[in-house]
């Protein structure tokens, strides 16, 4: 299961965010894509497990699965495949690239401050 070194890669992106940023985790936010070879579910169980034993236990872990989304080489157009089929529906093209979908990503942390603001990693 490769999820919990994703898991233990993410964490520590939220270990040395927080460590920047005074508070209290409350929630982190990542996009799965479709096509990133992650399953959600496990990324999220991982990510349980290594909350628990933090200074962040009651974290939450909000995960939104990105659509595979595609642009065709020869027409330009964007497209979201259904069944994985690849090719291209206006011009019957194989010839494409993915746009969106294909990555993993920590989008935002949701951190009490005094100030109670929401800090998206760079």
């Amino acid at each position: 299961m490769h999820e919990v070194s994703l898991a233990r890669s993410i964490w520590r992106q939220v270990e040395a965010e927080m460590a920047r940023h005074a508070g209290r985790l409350l929630a982190m936010d990542l996009a799965v894509g479709a096509f990133s070879g992650a399953d959600p579910e496990s990324l999220e169980f991982a990510l349980g497990l290594l909350a628990g034993e933090s200074d962040w236990p009651d974290a939450r872990i909000r995960i939104r699965t990105e659509p595979l989304a595609m642009v065709c080489r020869a027409c330009g157009r964007e497209f979201t495949p259904e069944h994985y089929h690849l090719v291209c529906p206006a011009c019957g093209s194989a010839d494409a690239d993915p746009v969106r979908g294909t990555d993993l990503r920590l989008e935002s942390l949701e951190v009490e401050t005094e100030d109670a603001e929401t800090h998206s990693p760079r």
